[in-house]
């Protein structure tokens, strides 16, 4: 299956507005700080993961090189938004 890697400049452009919700609350709505904090939350999630992959299937990943985990599951658009993102 194909796969898309983003780096973390990429991924802010990927989840520009944090349209994915990855920095959403336990209640699944943005915080009122989301726009203020979205580049340290994304230098802390950046700190966990090396990069990000997207596949065919909409489903997002956090990568290493010892370990993959999933992130998102049927994330509306993604592997179109990755494409567009890395200009594929």
């Amino acid at each position: 299956m194909e796969e898309i890697i983003l780096n973390k400049e990429e991924f802010k452009a990927f989840n520009q507005y944090d349209q994915f919700g990855f920095f959403y609350d336990e209640d699944g709505f943005p915080t009122a700080d989301a726009n203020a904090k979205f580049n340290q939350n994304v230098d802390e999630l950046f700190s966990k993961f090396a990069y990000i992959k997207v596949d065919a299937r909409d489903t997002i990943y956090g990568a290493t090189d010892n370990n993959t985990e999933v992130l998102m599951e049927g994330a509306m658009e993604a592997y179109e938004i990755a494409r567009e993102v890395k200009d594929l």
